[in-house]
């Protein structure tokens, strides 16, 4: 396992950091918070013009058929700008279809996925069921050879600027995916505003017809594609905090050498330095295991274990530096239009985002063999 960068990926990494900081100055970013979107028309179109909605995509359908590794250091620089959440989350829907649709399905969607025209979201979480797919209220019957859709799903990211929905239903004793038209008559869509500033959204299914070709793979077979997808799109999330912890590092210490407290910059006090540095290992650490988690997914390797130690360290590393951020600013962090307020609450939910820090221990103590009582 090499994590080292190459020239290549060093190239992905700085030609992203460039366009960012061009793009995105906090005049703009107030400007999108009050926006439905979360954004502006015109920075999605110069995104999807650089080709970063497809860029982990097959290139048969318009992608560029970057690997998990590289698709990681673009959603490292988007976390490190804290551009908008929906590129993430328009990137994670893609790449989910590419994983869980049939052929005709990605052929149909997937290049104006990859141009940004369309956005596919992945409609998986239910109020009481966030990944026990037996307590799923939502479900999808056959009707002769049509599907009947019913049930609410919660939490969609990106849902309500969707254009299609790829939706996990119980189907008898399992669970089926469906591909879902947004504007299919018995959609009905609540937006829902996140304390981290993305656009998530509820989605009522009410009766809703679909044909038999909307059925994403086998019939009650889902569930295990999901998990492996999920496990994909948790990594990449991993990478989204790393680059935000990246940021919130570089502030902090440039603030504390720049903050002067009787008379002496803050940066030479022992403690002050003593927290920055703790801010630096966590980072490393949570740098290393998910480039780790994302290698070992790239190269179809066994990354169950990696997955949960990245999700479980990286979420509370980057909720944690944020906390030791607004200490060591004092009251300028906790001003909102500072830009550690926003990092600090997408931290808090990217910790949340697919599961907890708790539940990922727990799915790690189980890879070591532990087991839950019954």
């Amino acid at each position: 396992m090499h994590l080292a960068l190459t020239d290549e990926q060093q190239a992905i990494q700085q030609e992203a950091r460039r366009f960012l900081a061009a793009e995105i100055t906090r005049e703009r970013r107030l400007a999108w918070d009050a926006t439905p979107e979360g954004h502006d028309a015109a920075f999605w179109d110069a995104v999807a013009r650089l080709g970063w909605f497809g860029f982990g995509l097959p290139e048969r359908y318009g992608g560029q058929g970057a690997s998990l590794v590289e698709l990681g250091l673009l959603v490292e620089e988007c976390g490190r700008a804290a551009a908008p959440f929906g590129v993430f989350a328009a990137i994670a829907g893609g790449l989910a279809l590419a994983r869980l649709g049939t052929a005709a399905q990605r052929r149909a969607v997937l290049p104006a996925v990859a141009r940004g025209e369309a956005v596919v979201a992945l409609a998986v979480a239910e109020a009481r069921a966030a990944a026990e797919p037996r307590a799923f209220a939502t479900t999808v019957r056959r009707r002769g050879t049509a599907l009947v859709l019913d049930g609410e799903k919660q939490f969609v990211l990106h849902g309500a600027a969707a254009d299609h929905y790829l939706v996990a239903a119980r189907d008898g004793a399992g669970v089926s995916l469906v591909l879902v038209p947004a504007r299919t008559k018995g959609v009905a869509v609540r937006p829902q505003r996140t304390f981290g500033q993305d656009r998530q959204a509820a989605i009522r299914f009410r009766r809703v017809a679909l044909p038999a070709t909307a059925l994403a793979g086998a019939p009650r077979t889902a569930w295990p594609r999901l998990e492996a997808v999920r496990r994909e799109l948790v990594a990449l999330l991993c990478a989204d905090m790393v680059g935000g912890a990246d940021a919130v590092l570089d502030m902090t210490a440039r603030y504390v050498c720049e903050r002067e407290q009787f008379g002496v910059r803050i940066g030479t006090f022992q403690a002050v330095q003593a927290m920055v540095a703790d801010m630096a290992i966590a980072l490393e650490g949570a740098r290393h295991v998910t480039r780790q988690a994302l290698w070992r997914l790239a190269h179809r390797r066994p990354a169950a274990r990696e997955v949960a130690i990245a999700k479980a360290w990286t979420g509370r590393a980057y909720r944690l530096m944020t906390l030791t951020a607004h200490q060591l600013h004092g009251g300028a962090g906790y001003v909102v239009e500072h830009d550690l307020h926003r990092y600090s609450a997408r931290a808090v939910e990217g910790e949340l985002l697919w599961g907890s820090t708790e539940e990922w221990l727990g799915e790690l103590a189980g890879t070591l063999g532990l087991r839950a009582p019954a």
